[in-house]
């Protein structure tokens, strides 16, 4: 499908992802880079899905698994509500709960910290901290620059209605970008893509493609990965279903193969990391036209990253997930 074109007098501020608080921040002419084609965002077939349990839970093993779905009523599980009972009677113990955590938000911080509801209510309170500081997120010139040279960009979504995310980690080599700029690319991805691309109870995570581009230890943006990393276990929960890393060198893999022993269980059983730049997993989550040819599937090669777009109307979801 053809992506939108990049006239600014296509875009009016009502199609963009900018918020109140923004408005006096943005140019018009940046607002293509918050655009939202509500065809890609929320296609129509979203509305007829129903996740499966494959899908709200992801088994991680023997007696081991991960909650990938939270409804906003429920239902849950025994263990999950009585620790959100305990949750609850440490807010009203220090003046009630927070506005913006509703029951399944409280549920999220609840299960990454292994249902105790003390742990649960310390990374809660950092991670409205953190909201605060890093929100609202505008686009500086170098930002629009990494959007446009494919450094992060979404294309299409899996069998399960997931989007697909890909980073180029030559793109920041390539741009000679600064630390904190590719940090601040990965949460404006993650919240244009929470905010505008998932579903409460239906859709809440997506996969996350990583092209090493055969670059060697010395020349990845290692202290960016690792501060994303950091962030990320402590604001990020549940979101990212998959990791696949594709044309990482042989010294990396091997490197990986010796600290995977030590890593968490579940982060390992997410994640693929490949010589290649395809992966039989990864091409069976996806029908062949939402995967770009260079990871083995049909759609054409990305060359206009920004804004996102829909390569097919093909998912392949499984019947039994789609009413109507």
């Amino acid at each position: 499908m053809e992506t939108v074109a990049s006239t600014v007098d296509q875009v009016d501020i009502k199609d963009t992802c900018i918020t109140p608080d923004m408005v006096d921040l943005v140019d018009k002419e940046d607002y293509i880079y918050y655009y939202l084609d509500s065809e890609v965002t929320k296609p129509d077939i979203v509305d007829r899905y129903t996740p499966e349990d494959f899908t709200i839970f992801f088994n991680h093993g023997k007696n081991k698994k991960e909650r990938m779905i939270y409804p906003v009523e429920g239902p849950y599980e025994e263990k999950e509500e009585e620790a959100y009972e305990k949750l609850l009677e440490l807010f009203e113990a220090e003046g009630g709960v927070p506005e913006q955590m509703d029951k399944r938000r409280c549920m999220r911080f609840l299960v990454t910290n292994n249902l105790k509801p003390k742990n649960a209510l310390k990374n809660i309170k950092s991670h409205l901290e953190w909201r605060k500081e890093t929100k609202p997120m505008v686009l500086g010139d170098i930002h629009k620059k990494m959007l446009d040279e494919g450094y992060i960009y979404i294309h299409g979504r899996d069998r399960s209605l997931r989007p697909i995310c890909c980073a180029n980690l030559g793109v920041i080599n390539k741009l000679n970008c600064e630390v904190n700029d590719g940090v601040f690319m990965n949460w404006f991805l993650c919240f244009y893509l929470i905010e505008n691309f998932l579903c409460k109870g239906k859709v809440e995570n997506w996969i996350f493609v990583a092209d090493y581009c055969g670059l060697s230890l010395a020349k990845l943006p290692t202290k960016t990965l690792k501060k994303i990393m950091t962030e990320a276990q402590e604001h990020l929960k549940c979101r990212i279903r998959m990791f696949f890393y594709f044309n990482v060198t042989f010294g990396l893999r091997a490197i990986y193969t010796m600290v995977s022993p030590f890593l968490d269980k579940i982060i390992k059983h997410k994640t693929v990391m490949k010589g290649g730049s395809t992966d039989d997993k990864f091409l069976s989550m996806a029908h062949p036209s939402q995967i770009e040819e260079k990871f083995g599937g049909e759609a054409p090669n990305v060359t206009q990253f920004w804004p996102p777009y829909c390569p097919s109307n093909e998912y392949d979801v499984a019947e039994s997930s789609l009413t109507g």
